[in-house]
């Protein structure tokens, strides 16, 4: 009986908990949105090299700038090249397909981003392709971040189950000092007894 009653009560203390650790997420969730520190940071300038590059980009319609992401996982540029017929760009020697749909802009700049090792750009033309995909396959929502509002609920609820009611830790040296005393208690008593001597 007592045990259940013990359970009863961990189980709303585990439950105040989660309420209560559910609002600090949520306050701290709505705080960064009022914040908006996006709005606060300043724009970065490129270098005087990399801005001729892209001025030069804007008066040559032949030219684009392109990222690439080399096997170091780093991303160069801008750097200028040049559309050949129209289908091709040549970046160290590799070719690219280019393709007018995977041009991104940024502010009045026209770009795309490349990858060393593939020759087909990067871009969001897939989009249909991967949503579909994504919602046939077994687990909905892995790839393409439709269901944001799921994840969020999904990382709130990891988070409290990381925070669950304190564990309760047993003093072990208390333990071992009680142990070592009763032994040496009992050794103390027993030696009081005398033995009869024989006669």
């Amino acid at each position: 009986m007592d045990n259940n009653i013990n359970e009863d009560k961990i189980k709303k203390h585990q439950e105040i908990l989660k309420k209560r650790q559910l609002e600090i997420v949520k306050a701290e969730i709505l705080k960064d949105k009022e914040e908006n520190k996006l709005d606060k940071l300043k724009p970065w300038k490129w270098p005087a090299m990399k801005r001729r590059e892209m001025e030069e980009s804007l008066k040559k319609p032949d030219m684009i700038l392109v990222f690439l992401i080399n096997l170091k996982k780093v991303i160069e540029g801008p750097i200028l090249a040049k559309i050949y017929g129209g289908n091709f760009l040549v970046i160290r020697n590799h070719v690219y397909r280019f393709n007018p749909d995977r041009v991104l802009s940024f502010g009045k700049y026209k770009a795309v981003i490349a990858r060393e090792f593939d020759r087909e750009l990067v871009g969001i033309d897939d989009y249909k392709e991967l949503v579909e995909k994504d919602m046939t396959s077994q687990t909905p929502g892995d790839r393409v971040n439709i269901n944001d509002p799921v994840l969020i609920k999904a990382m709130i609820n990891a988070k409290l189950q990381d925070m669950s009611a304190p564990k309760k830790e047993i003093p072990w040296l208390l333990i071992g000092i009680g142990i070592v005393a009763v032994i040496a208690v009992f050794f103390i008593f027993s030696g009081q007894n005398p033995t009869p001597k024989p006669a």
